[in-house]
């Protein structure tokens, strides 16, 4: 049979390539519609609008850690850098610091610890895997010797209205996160630095060759993840107006997951910020029904395991039937 007549495959069809490339939408919709008909109370504004607020801490995280998979590297230390960062940021503020400069204390730390990861990975020449799994443990340490396990409470309610607080109708924390999905999608596609870090994930050593140089380039992107565990430590720190010991701990399989099924790879070389969006909501959707639901916290954590486990899956998946459409194209 010659090959103009061969059977194309779903995914080459128009609706095919559509979900292909908007996985997560399509994932959201079908688990939103799903929660919808077990729960009435989901789709009502205000359930919708907390949901929205919910996320916020999630996708300022997931934001940043586009950019950290989309170079082909990972950080599992995030989630206790949030807290560690959390009561840094905390104990300037009960020390009398004035705000903004209590929040620049905590923005700096989080960029040199992230940034710590870093300089690691390019001493020691270990993977990012190893490397991160040791700081995580060194990071949350460090905050339970730092608090000696007390929450760092009677923050300024200046400091509060950033995460409690509405504007317009709309939770302040809000327009931080889209604020800073805008900066992270504007570095991605429309600078340098985004080009080369996409170039790294897509294969470091043909980067390095071109004359890249991938050891700084790694601080830069670990700094950058760093500023925006810092401003995610700021918001959920806010709302929940103390610095909890044990805030942040495995939010970074949350980002992973999120990030994951918004269709960056986990291989790197490419990055979708919006699909992050819809993968942050699509965990949202989840904790938000299975509250809705009454659902014992322990099974929320078998849930979360099944969904990280179904986002690697599904890249796996995506990603072979994308190699396969490609070599189709040039037989």
């Amino acid at each position: 049979m010659a090959k103009n007549q061969e059977k194309k495959s779903f995914f080459e069809s128009p609706v095919g390539s559509f979900l292909l490339q908007n996985k997560a939408l399509a994932i959201l919709v079908v688990f939103m519609i799903s929660v919808a008909c077990i729960s009435p109370i989901f789709l009502t504004p205000s359930n919708l609008l907390n949901l929205i607020r919910q996320i916020a801490y999630s996708a300022i995280l997931g934001a940043g850690y586009t950019m950290i998979l989309s170079s082909g590297h990972i950080d599992l230390s995030i989630g206790c850098e949030v807290g560690l960062v959390g009561v840094i940021m905390g104990k300037a503020l009960v020390a009398d610091l004035p705000i903004p400069v209590a929040i620049l204390i905590g923005l700096v730390s989080a960029v040199l610890l992230s940034s710590l990861n870093a300089v690691l990975i390019n001493l020691l020449d270990l993977p990012p895997f190893i490397i991160t799994l040791a700081t995580m443990n060194v990071f949350k340490g460090a905050c339970y010797i730092y608090t000696k396990m007390v929450p760092v409470s009677n923050l300024p309610a200046a400091f509060n209205a950033i995460g409690q607080d509405y504007t317009f109708g709309i939770p302040n924390q809000v327009y931080i996160m889209v604020f800073m999905m805008l900066v992270i999608a504007f570095i991605l596609y429309k600078t340098k630095f985004g080009r080369y870090s996409l170039a790294i994930g897509g294969n470091a050593e043909a980067a390095r060759l071109s004359g890249i140089n991938v050891k700084m380039m790694r601080i830069g992107i670990y700094a950058l993840m760093g500023l925006y565990v810092g401003v995610a430590a700021m918001t959920l720190t806010a709302r929940s107006a103390s610095a909890q010991v044990s805030a942040g701990q495995n939010t970074e399989m949350d980002a992973i997951a999120a990030v994951v099924m918004g269709g960056t790879p986990m291989s790197g070389g490419s990055a979708n910020v919006v699909g992050t969006f819809f993968g942050c909501l699509i965990v949202g959707v989840i904790n938000n029904g299975l509250n809705l639901m009454g659902v014992d916290s322990n099974w929320q954590l078998v849930a979360k395991g099944l969904m990280i486990l179904f986002a690697i899956s599904l890249d796996v998946i995506s990603t072979n039937v994308t190699r396969n459409m490609s070599k189709k194209k040039m037989a």
